[in-house]
């Protein structure tokens, strides 16, 4: 009587109701003028879904209202749960009822994506919880730990079903073609081929167009762990496309394709659990960002007025957020408060035009000029030497020069010191008295330059700049 119950359903409208409940659920009605996508376009820039208001359309520009990032994401992934759990049931009934291994394979592996979805939901909101005492870096590792979870539960599904597989294909190649076992018929039952095949092609449907939709939304927000389901949803789409293929080889009296079917479908779940699972614990060990991948970052760096370069720019990811640290490199003669508002304006253009970076730490670099002493030697020097104590013994240094042969001539007003590869750059402005001559002053300028340089080898260039404030 259960078999005769079933068989009276229109599989058609089995799919249409799920994807009736679906559209319920987060679709509103037309008359509210909503549409899962809207495009946008302009004449100098491609045309691109716009998902931040993504369940309007029609008047674009009479809300006031924007959805945030993470209920953006929030509403995908429960997208995808519902339809995991609607078609893990309408997969498990046609397999029993079929007799279709790899529908029932494939079954297995839906309602293994209904756990996927709901710890994809569980992570992303916990990853998108935000900063606080505990977490000063804010929570994207739970993202990255989810998206482990559901690499393990992929490779164990995957495992789980091709033992099945191999067990089934054994039975197929050794014995008749129709196989009974515990009663249960491994052949596919003729009388339900168009059910088989209505909700195979319905879940590839479903699944192909899940994938488009995540897939946009996580390039959107650069979510690691939506880009993995996004391609979760995808291996869905071929797992039932390879499914389909053990159906048809069934309905044509091939029936070993059938459990072949769920040996491919299998090969492919633990695939995708190899490749989430090695990006994920990349994640967790705060592996480098690629260059390739950091390279427009760069480039929006040099573009900002007062950079004259960058280097010793790293990455690491945790979730969907990215952490940056730099070294720009400014004018060496630019002032601490200019070269912090260049730094700041960089930080500034960063966030701009990079959303997904969540926090960028620099270091401000002065240019180096006429020197070509290595980073190493750099290093080097400066761990040998104190050069606070230097700058100190050079200033007492140019203090006694002018004391004690230009008292007459100059008068120091300010020494600024600057250092380039440990090496120090004098500015001297000074004062000169009234009755003295601007030629007399230049001779005695040299004059003091040469003495400091011979007094100071660490002194690499004097520059004397003449003061006509009295003050």
């Amino acid at each position: 009587m259960g078999i005769i119950r079933f068989q009276i359903l229109n599989p058609t409208r089995i799919c249409r109701s799920t994807i009736y409940y679906m559209s319920c659920r987060y679709l509103p009605s037309s008359s509210s003028s909503s549409s899962p996508l809207r495009v946008s376009s302009s004449s100098s820039q491609k045309p691109s879904f716009d998902f931040s208001r993504r369940w309007h359309f029609g008047h674009p520009d009479h809300h006031q209202q924007y959805q945030k990032p993470g209920e953006e994401g929030e509403k995908i992934f429960r997208l995808g749960l519902t339809a995991d759990i609607g078609l893990s049931v309408a997969k498990a009934l046609t397999g029993y009822l079929c007799g279709s291994t790899a529908i029932i394979a494939d079954a297995a592996h839906s309602v293994s994506d209904v756990v996927l979805s709901g710890v994809a939901l569980v992570s992303y909101r916990a990853a998108n919880v935000p900063k606080d005492k505990e977490h000063p870096y804010g929570h994207g590792k739970f993202e990255t730990l989810g998206a482990l979870g559901i690499s393990a539960m992929l490779l164990a599904t995957g495992s789980g079903i091709a033992w099945h597989a191999l067990d089934l294909l054994s039975i197929a190649l050794s014995a008749a073609p129709e196989v009974i076992h515990s009663g249960h018929h491994h052949g596919i039952d003729m009388n339900h081929p168009i059910l088989a095949l209505t909700v195979t092609i319905a879940s590839i449907s479903i699944k192909e167009g899940l994938y488009w939709i995540t897939k946009r939304a996580g390039e959107k927000q650069g979510s690691g762990l939506m880009m993995a389901n996004a391609w979760h949803h995808r291996s869905d789409a071929i797992s039932s496309l390879v499914a389909l293929v053990g159906v048809g080889g069934s309905i044509l009296g091939v029936n070993f394709l059938d459990p072949l079917a769920g040996l491919v479908v299998s090969t492919m779940i633990v695939n995708a659990g190899l490749k989430t699972g090695h990006q994920s614990i990349l994640e967790l060990v705060d592996a480098a960002i690629p260059a390739q991948q950091l390279e427009p970052i760069r480039q929006t760096i040099l573009q900002v007025e007062g950079v004259k370069g960058c280097h010793r720019l790293r990455g690491r990811r945790a979730g969907s957020s990215l952490y940056l640290d730099v070294h720009i490199v400014v004018d060496p003669f630019s002032s601490v408060s200019v070269a912090h508002e260049v730094g700041e304006y960089v930080r500034r253009q960063i966030n701009l035009n990079h959303p997904e970076v969540s926090e960028v730490f620099i270091h401000i670099d002065p240019a180096f000029l006429q020197f070509s002493c290595s980073t190493k030697d750099h290093d080097s020097i400066t761990k040998e030497s104190n050069i606070c104590q230097e700058i100190k013994h050079v200033e007492a240094t140019v203090s006694d020069i002018f004391s004690s042969q230009l008292s007459e001539k100059l008068t120091i007003k300010r020494i600024t010191p600057h250092l380039l590869h440990s090496k120090i750059l004098l500015q001297i402005v000074v004062a000169m008295p009234s009755t003295m001559s601007i030629q007399d002053v230049m001779i005695a300028a040299e004059h003091a330059e040469k003495e400091i340089l011979k007094a100071a080898p660490n002194v690499a260039r004097v520059s004397i700049q003449l003061s006509l404030n009295s003050e």
